[in-house]
């Protein structure tokens, strides 16, 4: 009885992450047949919801004058630089907070400051020290996305098993090999975690950077846009975000899955 089970079940979540795709796409095929459709039969006013067909429109209309793939360009350079930085100063910094209580009580309260601070708040102070050119808009994403991979980061080393770590050392096992080979393999699906928090915080970082102080960017022209009630250009720009912030919390889940497999095998 037992082994039937067992052998059904990954059966069952394997026909289950298959349908996953297609609920999604049928999902979002009838998001758009409605949101094309209702303004066209009267049901709501199409000035203040735009269609599908009208952002399309104002998307090749905007990608036409070249000013849009500046504007995309800029926003990457930000984003993947802050991001970037993140990566490698929050892995780092998690783990070795992880690791050691006197660095985890020393770095603890300010990081939970930062943690609770709005970046909205912070950027005055940045433009003050670093200007308002680029470098503002990549610490902006630096200091959103930093803060959530520090904190899972340490979370998933906490909850490693203590019994692995004890068996390892009862078969003398060093540190550092404990620190490879357990440690960090068991806090990895924290860490992802963390990954994809700290990337909505770092595109809502660039964004909020980029509407209050720059003249380029995706986040200047959703504010330009904005202010003008251009709610077709504007939704062009909101969708980029929205689209983009999909397709990587969706590549790290890609390879949070791959590196689950790895850990099994």
């Amino acid at each position: 009885m037992f082994e039937k089970t067992r052998d059904a079940i990954p059966a069952y979540l394997l026909s289950a992450k298959e349908s996953r795709p297609k609920v999604s796409i049928l999902s979002v095929s009838l998001f758009l047949i409605l949101w094309e459709s209702l303004p066209r039969w009267g049901v709501i006013d199409v000035m203040y919801v735009s269609q599908p067909s009208r952002i399309a429109a104002a998307a090749m209309e905007l990608i036409s004058k070249g000013k849009f793939l500046s504007d995309v360009q800029v926003s990457s350079i930000e984003f993947f630089s802050g991001f970037a930085l993140a990566l490698a100063v929050g892995i780092f910094l998690g783990l070795m907070i992880g690791v050691s209580k006197n660095l985890r009580y020393l770095l603890d309260p300010p990081i939970m400051a930062l943690w609770s601070t709005p970046r909205l708040a912070l950027l005055p102070i940045l433009v003050v020290w670093v200007g308002i050119g680029i470098e503002s808009k990549i610490l902006v994403v630096f200091l959103g996305a930093v803060i959530p991979i520090i904190v899972n980061t340490v979370v998933g080393i906490r909850e490693v098993d203590p019994s692995m770590v004890q068996a390892a050392r009862s078969f003398c096992a060093k540190r550092r090999d404990i620190f490879i080979n357990i440690l960090v393999p068991g806090s990895l699906p924290a860490m992802m975690a963390g990954i994809r928090l700290g990337i909505g915080r770092g595109i809502m970082g660039m964004v909020v950077g980029e509407m209050y102080v720059s003249t380029k960017g995706i986040g200047h022209q959703i504010m330009f846009y904005g202010e003008g009630f251009h709610l077709d250009h504007l939704l062009v720009y909101i969708s980029l975000v929205s689209i983009f912030g999909f397709a990587a919390t969706t590549l790290v889940r890609q390879i949070e899955s791959r590196l689950r497999s790895w850990r099994e095998t």
